[in-house]
Order: C-alpha cells, then sequence, then structure tokens
C-alpha cells in the first residue's frame, strides 16, 4: 500500500506537520494560561490549578488547530522537498503531480488515526477531569462532577442536576434538603428549571415531606426556585458539546429531543467531530496544490505565511459558517461540510491547472 516514495513523502510531512502542530499548541498554552490568570484567587483555584487545567485542556485544543497545523506544515514539508528540487527530480523520472499528491494523501491516513484516538478516547477524558477539576476548585469544593452529573451543596441543601444546557436551562433536577441534624426533611425534583424574567423557576415539581410516621407528596407543574446555584457558577457547569466524542454527542443528542430541546448544535458538532479526519485529507491536497501551483518558485518563507493564512481562513469559515447556519435553518450536516468542500474544491482546481 505504501511504496518508497509514499513513505518518503509521508516523513517529511508528518514530521513537518508534527512539529508546526506543537508550536502552535505552546501559543495557544500560553494565551490559555493568560486566560485562566482571570480566575486564580476565586475559590481555592490557585497557580498550580490553572497549569493543571490548562494542561488538561491541550488535547482538546490539538483537535482545533490539527487541520490548520497540518496545512502549514504539509506546506512546509513539501516545500523542503520543493527547494532541494526532489520535486523536480520525480516529475523527471516520470512521476505525476498526482502521484505525489497521492502520496501525501496517504501520509494523512496516518494521522487520521491519530486524530480519531485523541478525539474518541484521550479528548473526551481529559477535558472532564480538567471541568472536574476547575469546577471544584471555583467553588471552593461546594461543587461537584460524577458521571451521573453534578452535585453542589447549598445551605442545608444538595443539588444534583443531570445536565445544564449551553442556553442555561436545567435538566433532571434533584434538591435534597436537610434538617439540623441532618435527617433528609423533604426531596424536590424537577423535570427542569430555567429563568424568567431574572427568577429561576422550576418545572413539573414532584416534592416529597418526609414526616416523623408518614410521607407527603405533592406535585405542581411550576414553582420559583428560592435558592438557586449562583449564576456565576453555570458557565462553568454548562456541558460544552466540542469536549464530548462521537458516542457522548448522539447520546446527548437523543437526550435533548426527547426533552424537546433544539439539539442542532450538538448535532453540528458531531458531524464536525465525524468530519475532523476528512479535513485533514482536505488540508494535505490543498497544501500539495500550492506547492505545484502557485507557490511553486517561491521562497519558504511565503510558503510558511501563506499556509498560516490559509489555516487561519479555514478554522474562521469552519468555525463561523456552522453557528451562521444553524441561525437560518441550514443543515447541520451541510454546515460542516460545507467549508470542506469550498476547500477541496479549490484544491483540485488548481491542481487541475498545474497538471
Amino acid at each position: 500500500m505504501f511504496s518508497l516514495l509514499d513513505r518518503y513523502i509521508a516523513r517529511h510531512v508528518i514530521s513537518a506537520s508534527l512539529l508546526i502542530l506543537f508550536l502552535l499548541i505552546m501559543l495557544r498554552a500560553i494565551f490559555s494560561l493568560l486566560e485562566e490568570s482571570n480566575a486564580i484567587g476565586k475559590g481555592s483555584y490557585e497557580l498550580a490549578d490553572a497549569l493543571l487545567f490548562v494542561g488538561l485542556m491541550l488535547p482538546q485544543k490539538v483537535l482545533e488547530l490539527f487541520p490548520m497545523g497540518v496545512l502549514i506544515g504539509s506546506l512546509f514539508g513539501l516545500g523542503i522537498l520543493a527547494a532541494n528540487n526532489e520535486l523536480t527530480v520525480m516529475r523527471s523520472a516520470g512521476i505525476t503531480t498526482w502521484r505525489i499528491a497521492g502520496s501525501t494523501l496517504k501520509a494523512s491516513l496516518i494521522l487520521m488515526v491519530g486524530v480519531l484516538l485523541l478525539s474518541e478516547v484521550i479528548a473526551p477524558v481529559a477535558s472532564k477531569s480538567a471541568q472536574q477539576l476547575r469546577t471544584a476548585a471555583l467553588s471552593d469544593g461546594k461543587i461537584s462532577r460524577s458521571a451521573s452529573g453534578l452535585w453542589a451543596k447549598r445551605d442545608n441543601q444538595i443539588i444534583h442536576i443531570a445536565s445544564i444546557h449551553k442556553s442555561g436551562e436545567m435538566l433532571g433536577i434533584a434538591i435534597y434538603q436537610l434538617a439540623s441534624d441532618y435527617q433528609l426533611e423533604k426531596l424536590t425534583e424537577a423535570s427542569s428549571a430555567r429563568v424568567i424574567d431574572n427568577q429561576w423557576f422550576l418545572f413539573d415539581v414532584r416534592e416529597t415531606l418526609f414526616q416523623a410516621n408518614s410521607l407527603t407528596k405533592s406535585h405542581r407543574l411550576q414553582r420559583l426556585w428560592e435558592n438557586p446555584i449562583d449564576e456565576d457558577n453555570i458557565d462553568t457547569l454548562t456541558l460544552k458539546p466540542e469536549t464530548l466524542n462521537i458516542l457522548g454527542l448522539v447520546r446527548y443528542q437523543q437526550y435533548l429531543s426527547g426533552n424537546a430541546l433544539d439539539a442542532s448544535e450538538v448535532e453540528l458538532a458531531a458531524w464536525q467531530k465525524v468530519l475532523l479526519p476528512v479535513s485533514i485529507a482536505v488540508m494535505m491536497m490543498l497544501a500539495a496544490s500550492f506547492v505545484f501551483g502557485p507557490m511553486r518558485d517561491v521562497s519558504m518563507g511565503a510558503r510558511v505565511l501563506t499556509g498560516v493564512l490559509l489555516g487561519f481562513g479555514f478554522h474562521l469559515v469552519k468555525q463561523s459558517f456552522g453557528p451562521i447556519s444553524l441561525i437560518y435553518g441550514v443543515s447541520p450536516f451541510l454546515g460542516a461540510f460545507f467549508p470542506l468542500i469550498v476547500f477541496a474544491g479549490f484544491a483540485f482546481w488548481l491542481m487541475r491547472r498545474s497538471s
């Protein structure tokens, strides 16, 4: 499957991509640490916690920057071959530009395996641990995450929340109210909670009052939540779809749909995860088309600068077109797929011109 030529090109392209990706991640880590510095001192959140949080979030940042790093790295790697006249020798030996581009695409298969492992196994676990650490530290230990949801302590209440939607709406709330002797006094269960006119309301509320020799149950469609979680913690507790793997996103989408909530944003995140390996192949194809096309006789610095501009362009189009497509009711699949089609079509057009 991999000839000697394929392995030679793959070695140059992959090593250059990993080097560029490492530099991008280190730069991103510095900016992330600067962002976290604003939270240092809140609760028990200290510099060591911020460093650990940034470190645990790096796998997720790698996924975000992977297409950009691959594009710049492929331009850099192929540019070295072009500067050494190795691509010219290959073409003189009868190897077509399409054949060399195909070798570049084969190299993307190796990176695809790595990005899938990172996306589906490493990043979700690391991101979850990072959020648990940050939530516990900022709340000074009064809020924690578990596999079943979120737990918070508020005065004489222990609150459990199954999940919090990005809009701020909470689902699956259970409030355990304790007496002074720590005996369970009342259990309040609600299917959801949301803000109306700057006040929190519980919906589909079931209350159980525990008395000495009896239980008293009641049901209300809604009631005021008199002692909710601080709104400052909502952003920290909100479930971010991009930190889940594909299976987790599918389950979350089904959960939202089952509760009559908008799941289009989660569906978009799922399609972007599925198409992430495809974006790597598109970026490598785009790099090859530029090396054989308009960047054939330019300096290495110009190639790197072009790669940076194209990479940022793809990142911006991907990050902006998806949300815009949701605003106008476009299919989430199209919102995730359209940027790839545009850049792949551009790469194919450049390859046709160069050949």
